[in-house]
């Protein structure tokens, strides 16, 4: 094409009609403008970089005394002497714990109204209905400083609510009965993950070998077993001592009302929470409602006429026919959840944002920490996908 062109400028006399003849070629003008395109975005990279390094853009200064405090610390023991790499990593569990109770919250939230969504009784019909569509068309952000301001219209602690003594609720937050250790509680949830993770592996393999060998030991029952060895080995390693961690409200000598133990929902925590779950939930909801209306009608006719109940037609007809088509759309909302959760420093949620934007007030560098949230905000995207990628590939298998 190249020699082509070449000898059609060269049997041209003139230049004009040398300009012509590149002016008429549509291959030239392609990649002319590619060529103009790339040197402008060179140019401007070059700027970029140039700009970048008359900037300070190290995390050298994350090793220096945070010098705040943060209200909402989970699984860490955080101080104002700790470093600002301990106070952002203490925003990173707590955008963790948020995304991912919210997570698992929202999906049996979506679940259970997207099987509302298809009742035949009119009225829990409605209900489902009216809550997507008043849901979904407000703005989350509008939702999460409702629920704020909700939880802060509870009474004052000197009036607060207590529900036979083991919850109390105010305008400082929901204080629920909780199982807590005494020492190395953290290092035992951490065996716990891996003792789950573990058996679902076991589960997978065994479910593969019992296919070949029927006499073989139930899958289930193999995982439920490794699970419990597992956490039992730590409890007794690590001598973990559980007790029940009940909320208490007293009175100081001073007349001050301090309410201590149990679970702490504050109200920056359950406003997020609420909102991010029934937000989410929403979209959740129709994804659940729009999987199970694709499927052929004969499944629910032929669950029908074998006499199903219909709690046996959904679980074990309808919902593992549906997950096919329904974790691809599924998880995008996770991820969504998750990117979300960044609009709690509307609240004042000590959140990974929040945290380091409370860093860039005190010391600046507000470059190197916006790359540092987008990295922190890609890692867990991207671990989200992968599971999910894996539960789906898992689900297409079974299914195929």
């Amino acid at each position: 094409m190249l020699s082509h062109l070449y000898n059609q400028i060269k049997s041209q006399s003139s230049i004009s009609e040398k300009l012509e003849v590149l002016r008429n070629d549509k291959s030239f003008r392609k990649f002319f403008v590619q060529f103009i395109f790339a040197i402008f975005m060179a140019f401007f990279l070059f700027y970029l970089i140039t700009r970048a390094f008359s900037l300070e853009l190290g995390f050298g200064h994350l090793t220096s005394r945070a010098g705040f405090g943060i209200s909402h610390t989970f699984l860490v023991d955080y101080t104002s002497n700790n470093s600002r790499w301990d106070a952002y990593f203490t925003g990173v569990i707590n955008t963790i714990r948020v995304s991912l109770v919210g997570i698992i919250l929202a999906t049996i939230l979506g679940v259970l109204m997207g099987l509302a969504r298809l009742s035949k009784n009119f009225l829990v019909n409605r209900i489902a209905a009216g809550y997507v569509e008043f849901i979904r068309n407000t703005p989350l952000l509008v939702q999460i400083i409702f629920w704020q301001l909700v939880l802060l219209q509870l009474p004052q602690i000197s009036n607060a609510l207590t529900f036979g003594g083991i919850s109390v609720w105010s305008n400082r937050g929901i204080l629920l009965p909780f199982i807590n250790t005494i020492q190395n509680g953290s290092l035992w949830v951490l065996v716990l993950l891996i003792g789950l993770v573990i058996s679902l592996v076991i589960r997978s393999y065994s479910s593969k070998y019992k296919e070949e060998n029927v006499n073989f030991i139930s899958p289930n029952i193999l995982s439920l077993i490794t699970f419990l060895i597992i956490a039992l080995a730590g409890y007794f390693i690590l001598g973990i001592d559980l007790y029940t961690d009940v909320p208490v409200l007293e009175v100081n000598q001073y007349g001050t009302y301090i309410q201590s133990g149990g679970f702490a929902l504050t109200p920056e925590f359950a406003a997020i929470l609420f909102a991010l779950v029934i937000y989410t939930g929403t979209f959740i909801t129709e994804i659940v409602r729009g999987s199970i209306q694709s499927l052929p009608k004969g499944q629910t006719e032929a669950a029908q006429a074998l006499g199903l109940s219909n709690y046996q037609r959904i679980t074990l007809i309808i919902l593992p026919q549906a997950l096919r088509s329904i974790i691809p759309p599924l998880t995008n909302q996770y991820l969504n959840l998750t990117k979300n959760s960044s609009l709690s420093v509307a609240i004042a949620y000590p959140d990974v944002f929040m945290v380091s934007r409370t860093i860039m007030n005190n010391a600046g560098h507000a470059l190197p920490m916006l790359s540092l949230i987008l990295i922190t905000f890609l890692c867990l995207s991207l671990v989200i996908s992968l599971f999910m990628n894996l539960l789906n590939k898992r689900v297409t298998r079974i299914g195929a």
